[in-house]
C-alpha cells in the first residue's frame, strides 16, 4: 500500500497502535511518559516504545513521537535525556512546540526528523518557510486554515505539510489556549488540558448552553483533493479514543484516498458530537459548526464499536515481498526479499513427475501469507520441466522465511546521539521599566503616557498615532494571519516608511515579516525557558514577553542575555477563536463586536471581535491579572500593563494604582505567578 499522502493515526497505547497498523495506517504518533500534549493518555515507556518502533518498522509504518509541551529551565536536562532515549528507540520523527526542545533535538540527535507541532500555531507561508530555515522537515498546520490556504502554503513552503482531517476540534487555535490553565490550573501547553471548552458556556447567559463546543472534524470526502495539492500527511486526532475508533478512521481514510466508497455514517456512529463539521476547511463557520456529545451519540457508539473490531482483528498485508524458487534434482532453494533483506531456505524433497504446470501451484502456495504483514508482489522460478515436489515442504519453507524476514525487519536501528551542554541559567537582577499595551487609541490617557518607556498598539492604528507618542510606539501585528500575509506585509512597509521601527510579533510566522526592525514578542509565543528565549533572539527577537503560565521565580531566571517583559496587568485572552461562539445566538450583522460568555459558575468572560479589522476573536479571563502591589518581586526588564476590554477611565485608574504599588481594589487574579500550572 503506497499513498502519495500518509495516513497518520493516533496511538495512545499499544492496542490502539496495533489497531492503526492492522487497519492500514502509514504512520502513528504517540507520546512517552513526559513532555507530550496528552499527559492523560496511557503513553509509552521507553521499553514499550522500542517494541512499538520494531513492530511498526517491520510493517513499513513510521513512528512520530510527541515531545510538544513547553518546558521549564529545570526540565531541560531531563528533556535531553528523554531525547537520547527516544533516539535509541529508532523513531522516525519528533513533534515539538518549544524552540528549546527543537534546539536540543537538533544538537543531540540530528538525524531524527523534526516536525513543527500544531501547538506552534503556524498558519501562514512565512511561518512555514521559517521552520524550513530552522531545520524542520515538516510543519503541522493550524486546523483553522481553509483548503485554499493549505494549498498555498503546501505548494510554496519547501517542506512537508501535515493537516488534521478527522477528530476533535479545539475551540481555540492550538497553542493559544490558556483557558484550562487560568480557569482550572491545568495547562494545555503542558499537556494537561481539562477540556474547558466542553463545559457549559453560554452566549446568552443560559447555564445549559455549550457555546464553546465544536463538532468533530471529518474531511474524508476531501482527501483526494488534499492529496492532489501535495499535502504529505493527513492526521487523525484521538490518542484518548478507543482502538475501534482508530481502526474505523484509518480504514475510511485509506478508502477515501484510494477513491473508493467510505462510510461516513459509520464514523459518526463510532464517535461524534451531534455529527461532523468541515467549517474551517470550507470557510463556512456558523452555528452548525457547534455540537455536543449527546446520550444518543454515546448509545450509538456503544452499539457500533463491537462491529468495528473486525477491522483490526487480522494483520493487514501491506509489505510487498518477492519470492524466487530454484528447483534442483536433490535440493531446491526458496528465497524471499523485501528489497533490502534477503533470506533463503533449502527445500529437501524428492522430485516427482507431472504433466501439469507446477509454477501455478507454486505461486498459489507462496501467496498464502495470511497472518503476516507481507503480500506477494513478484515471483520468479526456475523449474525442471515435467517435475514437481510436494507443496507441504514449500509451505514450511515459506513460513520459516516469513518469520526470519519479520524478525530482521523488527530490529531497531538507533539514531546516533551527541552530547550537548545546555547553557547555564544565571540569575537576573533588573528594575523593570513600565510599558503598556492598548487595544485602540481611544483607550490611551495621554496625560499618563510619560510613565511608559514604550506603548504598544495594533498595527492597524499606525496612521492614528499621536505625534507625541511616535517615538515610544511598538506596532503589534494581528494574531490572525489567515490569508492576510500580503496585507500585513503592506501595513508593515507603510509603517516603516512613516518612521516606525518597533514591532511586536504574536506568532512565529510574524518574524520574517518584520526582519531588520526592533522586534518585541507577545506572550503568545509561549516562551517559558532561557534556551527558547535565546533561540528567539537568534531569529531576531530583541525583547520577549515571558509566558504568563510560569511563576515570577521562574521568570526571574530567564537568561539576562535576552530582554524580558512580564505582564503586570491584563485580562488574559484565554482563547483565540476563529469560529465565533456568538454565532449560536446571533449573526455578525446583529453583533457590535463585543459580548460575554457565562460559565457554569456564573462568571462572565468578555469576548472581543476583531472581525472588521483583523478577522479573529478573543475570549478573556473574567478577572484581570494584577501584581502592581508585588512589584518588588518582578525581576524583568519591563513590566507591561495590557489593556483590552477596559474603557479609558478604568485604564487610568489601573495605571495610577500600579504606579503607586497599591492593591487593585476589585476582583483580580495573581494568575500562575505563584503557582505554576501542572
Amino acid at each position: 500500500m503506497i499513498n502519495k499522502t500518509e495516513i497518520l493515526a493516533p496511538a495512545g497505547n499499544m492496542e490502539n497502535l496495533i489497531a492503526a497498523v492492522y487497519s492500514g495506517a502509514n504512520a502513528v504518533y504517540l507520546g512517552v511518559q513526559s513532555f507530550n500534549a496528552r499527559a492523560s493518555a496511557a503513553n509509552f515507556s521507553f521499553e514499550e516504545l522500542k517494541k512499538a518502533v520494531g513492530f511498526c518498522h517491520a510493517r513499513n509504518v513510521k513512528v512520530n513521537v510527541t515531545l510538544n509541551t513547553i518546558l521549564y529551565d529545570r526540565e531541560l536536562d531531563e528533556f535531553k535525556e528523554t531525547v537520547k532515549q527516544v533516539a535509541a528507540c529508532g523513531v522516525d520523527a519528533v513533534i515539538t512546540q518549544d524552540l528549546a526542545a527543537a534546539k536540543i533535538i537538533k544538537e543531540v540527535a540530528p538525524t531524527i526528523d523534526l516536525h513543527g507541532s500544531t501547538q506552534m500555531a503556524v498558519h501562514n507561508l512565512a511561518g512555514a518557510l521559517l521552520l524550513k530555515e530552522m531545520g524542520y522537515s515538516r510543519v503541522i498546520l493550524a486546523r483553522e486554515l481553509t483548503l485554499a490556504q493549505v494549498e498555498e502554503i503546501t505548494k510554496n513552503c519547501g517542506i512537508e505539510t501535515e493537516i488534521f482531517v478527522h477528530g476533535a476540534l479545539c475551540m481555540s487555535l492550538s497553542g493559544q489556549c490558556y483557558a484550562s490553565a487560568y480557569l482550572g490550573g491545568r495547562s494545555g501547553n503542558r499537556g494537561r488540558c481539562a477540556g474547558t471548552c466542553r463545559l457549559p458556556m453560554s452566549a446568552r447567559g443560559n447555564a445549559d448552553d455549550n457555546h464553546l463546543s465544536l463538532k468533530d472534524l471529518c474531511a474524508m470526502e476531501m482527501l483526494p483533493a488534499i492529496e492532489e495539492m501535495g499535502v504529505k500527511c493527513v492526521k487523525i486526532e484521538g490518542r484518548l479514543r478507543t482502538p475501534e475508533y482508530v481502526a474505523a478512521a484509518v480504514d475510511n481514510a485509506r478508502k477515501a484516498l484510494a477513491r473508493q466508497p467510505f462510510d461516513k455514517q459509520l464514523l459518526a456512529d463510532a464517535f461524534s458530537r451531534s455529527g461532523f463539521t468541515n467549517g474551517f476547511l470550507e470557510n463556512r463557520l456558523d452555528k452548525n459548526a457547534f455540537g455536543v456529545r449527546t446520550k444518543e451519540d454515546s448509545a450509538k457508539t456503544k452499539e457500533t464499536l463491537p462491529k468495528l473490531r473486525a477491522l483490526y482483528r487480522r494483520e493487514g498485508q501491506y509489505v510487498p515481498v518477492s519470492f524466487k524458487f530454484v528447483m534442483g534434482e536433490n535440493e531446491s532453494i526458496l528465497s524471499v526479499s523485501d528489497g533490502k533483506n534477503t533470506f533463503a531456505e533449502t527445500v529437501v524433497a524428492p522430485l516427482q513427475d507431472t504433466e501439469k504446470d507446477f509454477s501455478a501451484s507454486l505461486r498459489t502456495s507462496l501467496e498464502k501469507l495470511g497472518g503476516t504483514p507481507f503480500y506477494l508482489e513478484n515471483f520468479d522460478c526456475e523449474l525442471i520441466e515435467g517435475k514437481y515436489l510436494p507443496l507441504g515442504t514449500v509451505n514450511a519453507a515459506r513460513r520459516t522465511l516469513a518469520e526470519k524476514l519479520l524478525a530482521e525487519r523488527e530490529k531497531v536501528q538507533p539514531h546516533a546521539v551527541k552530547d550537548y551542554d545546555i547553557p547555564a541559567v544565571s540569575a537576573r537582577f533588573s528594575d523593570a521599566q513600565l510599558v503598556a499595551r492598548f487595544e485602540n487609541i481611544e483607550q490611551i490617557p495621554m496625560d499618563c503616557t510619560h510613565l511608559f518607556t514604550y506603548v504598544t498598539i495594533p498595527l492597524e492604528y499606525a496612521e492614528d498615532v499621536p505625534q507625541v507618542l511616535k517615538n515610544k510606539v511598538i506596532l503589534e501585528l494581528s494574531r490572525d494571519i489567515f490569508g492576510k500575509e500580503a496585507k500585513i506585509k503592506a501595513q508593515v512597509e507603510s509603517a516603516k516608511q512613516n518612521g516606525f521601527t518597533r514591532f511586536c510579533v504574536q506568532n512565529i510566522g510574524h518574524i520574517p515579516l518584520v526582519q531588520g526592525c526592533e522586534i518585541f514578542s507577545s506572550f503568545t509565543l509561549n516562551i517559558s525557558n532561557s534556551l527558547a528565549a535565546r533561540e528567539y533572539k537568534a531569529l531576531g527577537v530583541d525583547t520577549v514577553t515571558v509566558s504568563p503560565e510560569i511563576t515570577l521565580e521562574q521568570i526571574g531566571r530567564i537568561t539576562p542575555e535576552v530582554k524580558t517583559i512580564v505582564m503586570g496587568y491584563g485580562h488574559i485572552p484565554v482563547m483565540l477563536v476563529k469560529a465565533c461562539p456568538m454565532h449560536n445566538v446571533k449573526t455578525c450583522a446583529e453583533c457590535n463586536g463585543k459580548g460575554w460568555l457565562t460559565d457554569r459558575k456564573g462568571m462572565k468572560l468578555p469576548l472581543l471581535c476583531h472581525g472588521k479589522i483583523a478577522g479573529y476573536r478573543e475570549i478573556f479571563n473574567p478577572v484581570p491579572l494584577y501584581i502592581g502591589d508585588k512589584q518588588n518581586e518582578i525581576n524583568a526588564d519591563y513590566v507591561s500593563l495590557n489593556f483590552t476590554v477596559e474603557n479609558r477611565q478604568t485604564v487610568e485608574k489601573v495605571i495610577r494604582r500600579f504606579v503607586d504599588g497599591a492593591p487593585l481594589g476589585s476582583d483580580f487574579t495573581r494568575g500562575l505567578y505563584y503557582k505554576a500550572s501542572l
